[in-house]
């Protein structure tokens, strides 16, 4: 009778482990440019917003904490900054809002923005909880039922195997949706680099070769 029991028990926490495979997240799309935005996320997809971002002023260095000041202005956070650069956490859905809001910290000379779609892997993450969480009360059912020491020490085995690999899954997945609501910004700000003397000349020559091919 034991045997019936636990059997089928098994089998199905193989199916709920093995069958689901967790797909690495698919390489992110990168839009690069002074004009690059991130468009909003299509409905019922899950995505991971990211960006980079390199701005020029005269105090570099006080650009950290005017950023932080403009991420907080937007609902976000500082999540790690330095003398001339800041790593920020903003909302997504406020995301385009505060990329359009950067040329008040400096000149903006590169941004990257990056959207992955990590739906199948979010999607595939929330079956597994699911079939795991069935499975432990399952097996909390089957150990009110256990009769003798050793049926109540396998499934207590198993129990504490499905427990653990549960509570990794549930904080895998509560990681991935916090990624997800929070889009990360990387601003690294630098001095204007201005030519000298013969740089200048060069720039000169520049314009004009442009004047002569192209006029506005």
């Amino acid at each position: 009778m034991r045997l019936l029991l636990l059997v089928p028990l098994f089998v199905l926490v193989g199916c709920s482990t093995s069958r689901h495979a967790v797909s690495e997240p698919a390489p992110g799309l990168a839009v690069s440019g002074p004009g690059a935005s991130l468009a909003s996320a299509a409905e019922g997809r899950t995505i991971l917003h990211s960006a980079r971002v390199r701005l020029e002023r005269g105090d570099p260095d006080r650009g950290p904490g005017e950023a932080a000041q403009l991420a907080r202005a937007h609902g976000g956070y500082v999540q790690r900054s330095s003398t001339e650069a800041v790593t920020l956490r903003v909302p997504a859905e406020r995301l385009d809002a505060f990329m359009s809001a950067l040329p008040s910290l400096g000149e903006v000379t590169d941004k990257q923005v990056y959207a992955e779609d990590v739906t199948e892997t979010h999607q595939d993450m929330k079956v597994r909880l699911e079939n795991l969480k069935r499975v432990r009360e399952r097996y909390l059912e089957l150990l009110q039922r256990a009769v003798t020491v050793e049926d109540t020490l396998r499934i207590e085995k198993e129990l504490e195997r499905v427990t653990v690999e549960y509570e990794a899954l549930a904080a895998r997945l509560e990681l991935l949706e916090g990624q997800a609501a929070l889009a990360s910004v990387s601003l690294a700000f630098e001095r204007p680099t201005r030519p000298g003397p013969v740089g200048w000349v060069f720039y000169g020559l520049g314009k004009a070769v442009k004047w002569l091919f192209v006029w506005d």
